[in-house]
């Protein structure tokens, strides 16, 4: 069971729940073979976990081997450089790539599976391989045909990895605090500033966000006015360039992924996008760092489960394995079902975004191929709310999900899993920090409820009470329950529209009402696809509606002098 990467849950989820044949139809133009396209998908994705399974193999006991730093460079444990050649040499580091960058232009789906599976097997070598391909998308988007073709190849082949280079001493999620400054001289861009907590410090490929020079103290303390770099610490004739890596810092979990302050002297670096909208060129990346945690989190939350209860089958108390102690079972259930919801809010978000690609493809096209086009403009639009919406409901659901998963996760193991060499308390370890970084998870609530107000809840629920009715008469029961929790719902925004704080306090109880109502339904999909899914899909809806219910009744009944309360309680 543990040795199995590429599992039925994924498969599901490729095979059953996405219209490949109107995916590749919108795509190119020319015939389309889904069976062979599917094959194709298999194949990798099997590859892809036959490697992480012996990644796994070989990283299990050296989680507590760290980066060290030498002579200014980060070097990685040996079991981290293995890893990534393996993968390499596949040609299986940058899969979302456009084939004429060296690349398979992939689907998103699949890329998150795929880092899914690789986190599960070490999550700090997934930083670096999810940043890698992260960078090189970016670049593929923003850069120049110049820079694509100097640097994606290169991506592509795994010669070369990415960091994100956002945060400074006086800018963690407001990044209007940024200071670091972007210099035009004579044409040519040069970099002066420092940037801390930088996973995948010692990359050879820097994306810096930094503040445009010519408009430096008209645009200080605000988003406006930054520019989104590519510097490079060996510029195009072979020198060095002006990137030192001055700590690597010592962290609770990922030891093996390097986190690095980084210093900028006078270094030259390439504009990407247009000069002053580096913001809205970052989001992208940014954006996608968000998914690739989430499915980082459901990886190690998957491979946690999977330990206790394999630990929960072996291990004998009072005659018999834990595993068949009432509440081990219980806690090992609701551990399974809060993976598989995470999962489906992911891919869900996933498909979209794929199939705003290749209707993105379509409409720029001048084919003809029986769609309307004005439908799928509507549709590319209502596409992109949604994903807006999901994009920070997910980080915040996968990651919570972790946190928690892998917490009882040591619970199962007991006292072994408090020791220091036990995988069930690294995995733990390493799952906090997904709270955290790419923004904390009350930063996630507070970005989706902002999404809400902007009328992509509606949007959402529009869709999701159509999709129900699909479902009605095979699962009438469960359509009823998830329709009374949209019904509950749509009931407590009133009581969140008086007051922002109020609103802002209760940002997470929404989140959990929507992911609730959204994965219930994904769920019922899942199980009209695959019988064996309906227990399961029953399960979670009865849990979650409960939960729904209770969120609904604490926000209608409260209002903003709790924060009064609270007031008075962190004076005493």
């Amino acid at each position: 069971m543990e040795r199995e990467f590429f599992h039925r849950d994924i498969a599901l989820f490729l095979e059953k729940r996405v219209d490949w044949e109107r995916y590749f139809r919108l795509r190119r133009p020319g015939p389309v073979r889904v069976e062979d396209e599917l094959a194709t998908f298999r194949s990798i994705l099997t590859t892809f976990g036959e490697i992480s399974a012996e990644i796994a193999e070989s990283a299990r006991d050296r989680w507590h081997e760290e980066v060290r730093l030498e002579n200014g460079e980060p070097v990685v444990p040996p079991h981290i450089a293995e890893g990534y050649r393996k993968l390499r040499e596949a040609g299986l580091v940058c899969i979302n790539l456009a084939p004429e960058h060296g690349g398979y232009g992939l689907p998103y789906l699949l890329n998150v599976a795929c880092l899914e599976m690789l986190a599960r097997a070490d999550a700090s070598l997934m930083t670096i391989v999810g940043l890698q391909a992260g960078t090189a998308i970016d670049i593929e988007k923003y850069g120049s045909e110049e820079l694509r073709q100097r640097y994606l190849p290169r991506f592509a082949a795994g010669e070369v990895q990415g960091s994100m280079d956002l945060t400074e001493p006086g800018a963690g999620s407001d990044l209007g605090g940024i200071t670091t400054r972007a210099t035009e001289e004579n044409g040519r861009f040069f970099l002066d500033g420092g940037k801390i907590f930088i996973t995948n410090g010692g990359a050879e490929i820097h994306l810096v966000l930094a503040r445009d020079g010519a408009t430096y103290d008209q645009s200080k303390g605000t988003t406006h006015g930054l520019n989104l770099m590519l510097c490079p610490r060996t510029l195009p004739d072979g020198t060095r360039n002006r990137v030192s890596v001055s700590r690597v810092e010592d962290k609770m979990g990922l030891h093996g992924s390097p986190t690095c302050a980084v210093e900028f002297d006078h270094a030259e670096a390439f504009l990407l996008g247009e000069r002053g909208n580096g913001f809205r060129a970052m989001l992208d990346l940014m954006n996608a760092a968000r998914l690739g945690v989430s499915a980082q989190a459901i990886g190690i939350s998957e491979a946690a489960y999977r330990k206790a209860r394999s630990y929960a089958q072996e291990r004998m108390q009072f005659g018999q394995p834990i595993l068949q102690q009432p509440l081990v079972k219980s806690m090992l259930t609701l551990m399974a079902l809060e993976i598989q919801a995470s999962r489906a809010l992911l891919y869900h978000t996933c498909t979209l975004i794929d199939a705003n690609e290749a209707i993105a493809r379509y409409l720029a096209s001048d084919r003809e191929d029986g769609f309307d086009r004005t439908a799928l403009q509507h549709e590319h639009e209502r596409n992109a709310q949604l994903i807006r919406f999901f994009t920070p409901l997910c980080k915040y659901y996968a990651t919570e999900v972790a946190d928690q998963v892998t917490r009882k996760g040591i619970q199962v193991h007991g006292g072994i899993g408090y020791m220091a060499e036990s995988p069930a308390g690294h995995y733990h370890s390493d799952s906090i920090i997904t709270t955290i970084y790419e923004g904390t998870s009350e930063i996630q609530a507070s970005f989706a409820l902002r999404e809400m107000s902007k009328g992509a809840l509606f949007t959402a629920l529009e869709q999701l009470r159509a999709d129900l009715e699909t479902l009605s008469l095979d699962f009438p029961e469960q359509v009823k329950q998830v329709k009374g929790g949209i019904d509950l719902l749509t009931g407590s925004l009133s009581s969140l529209l008086e007051d922002v704080n109020y609103a802002l306090l209760n940002a997470k109880r929404v989140c959990d009402m929507v992911v609730s109502v959204v994965v219930g339904a994904e769920l019922l999909f899942q199980a009209a696809s695959s019988p064996d899914r309906v227990v399961l899909a029953s399960a979670y809806i009865n849990r979650t509606m409960l939960e729904v219910e209770m969120h609904a009744k604490r926000i209608q009944s409260g209002d903003v002098s709790r924060l009064e309360r609270y007031d008075q309680i962190l004076e005493m």
